[in-house]
């Protein structure tokens, strides 16, 4: 039988390989025994797809487990106490299977890395807790990491949701004098001698071509969606994305400090672990969201492969703002780089705290006035020829 293997070197390369055995244990020890570490085992042509596990099921389990191995319950029997844990069906299931494994004689960074659907990350942190032997410690910083990963998206979001919802209330509240108020003024003014202005005879002209043409509309609005979509979903569109996205005044520059901070945490989480910097950077690059940065992080990695040092690839590939690669200089100097990475991205995350906090404070007073304008304006082109007919009356 035919395995699709993808496995890691002793110099931090990734690399696949078809291998013929009897069975996906067989592979991992013939592996082992040369030095490499398999990242996972497929049958060849089935194209098996694993669901990746939900990040937030997998903190309150590793939460579980690193309670349980800093009570002294030895790694297995920890599992074994968890496995009927939690919400996640994904999660249950595999943790069967990771337990299975580790009795057959795997480790556990072996087991689920042959599972699959583990994070990266995750997985890298794993492995080098094992090598170090200070598996709870290394757990311990990786939990840190993502709960203030996590935290810092739920607050972007949080802080994006009143002025997105301003938007939308704007685009709603024009749809509808466009679409349904203006066309029954426009009958009542078409039936009289009422001179209008020209604001009001534009916005009549528009609300009756809105009205003829309202499939129009609803096919436009489709289109915009399915634009979000590729621009959201496919990696071309993320890819043109960001590129407009960076060109952006002001915005542009929070977005890269955003990665930059993402960057530098992630990277220091990997060392600290004790993983080398080439593995590391190879981990951090396939993790990437970044389409941009994940594209020159692959060419860091090989000149640092090459003997470069780290900060002189990063900072003439101008992947992250200037300061960081400042600070991993000064890291590399002192043999300190995982704190350095770390006091950098908590200066980043400062940073991007503040300027978000100011935008969306400024956000959402400019778009009310902009709605006031913009209501005024309407209603000022419908009821002006009014007051005009009622004081030719008089």
């Amino acid at each position: 039988m035919k395995f699709k293997v993808k496995y890691t070197t002793r110099s931090g390369d990734t690399l696949q390989r078809v291998v013929e055995a009897s069975a996906p244990k067989e592979i991992e020890a013939l592996f082992k025994a040369e030095g490499f570490f398999v990242l996972s085992v497929e049958k060849e042509g089935t194209g098996r797809r694993v669901k990746e596990i939900k990040i937030e099921s997998l903190i309150l389990f590793n939460q579980e487990l690193l309670a349980l191995l800093k009570a002294g319950i030895p790694l297995l029997q920890s599992l074994e106490l968890l496995k009927d844990h939690g919400q996640d069906p994904n999660l249950r299931d595999s943790l069967q299977n990771v337990i299975q494994d580790i009795k057959e004689g795997s480790s556990f960074s072996e087991a689920i890395a042959h599972q699959g659907g583990y994070p990266p990350v995750y997985q890298s942190n794993v492995v080098a807790g094992e090598k170090s032997g200070s598996l709870p410690k290394v757990l311990d910083r990786w939990l840190r990491f993502q709960k203030f990963a996590q935290s810092s998206k739920r607050k972007i979001l949080e802080a994006l949701f009143y002025p997105s919802f301003l938007v939308i209330v704007l685009f709603l509240a024009i749809g509808v004098i466009l679409n349904v108020v203006l066309p029954r003024f426009a009958d009542f003014y078409s039936g009289g001698d009422i001179e209008l202005p020209w604001m009001t005879q534009a916005l009549l002209s528009l609300a009756s071509f809105l009205q003829s043409t309202f499939s129009l509309q609803i096919l436009l609005l489709l289109s915009l969606v399915a634009l979000v979509r590729w621009l959201w979903v496919t990696p071309a569109g993320q890819t043109q994305g960001e590129k407009i996205l960076l060109r952006i005044p002001k915005l542009g520059s929070l977005y890269r400090m955003y990665h930059s901070s993402v960057f530098c945490r992630t990277l220091g989480v990997l060392l600290s672990g004790g993983l080398p910097v080439v593995q590391s950077l190879e981990i951090v690059s396939q993790t990437c969201p970044s389409p941009k940065l994940q594209k020159r992080l692959t060419l860091i990695t090989e000149e640092v492969r090459s003997g470069a040092p780290l900060h002189q690839s990063i900072s003439s590939s101008d992947v992250v703002d200037p300061l960081a690669s400042e600070m991993i200089r000064v890291g590399e100097s002192s043999s300190a780089l995982p704190e350095m990475l770390d006091h950098v991205a908590d200066f980043f995350d400062q940073e991007i705290e503040k300027a978000t906090v100011a935008v969306t404070n400024l956000i959402g007073p400019v778009l009310i006035v902009f709605m006031g304008v913009v209501v005024l304006g309407l209603l000022l082109a419908v009821y002006v020829p009014l007051f005009n007919a009622s004081n030719v009356i008089r």
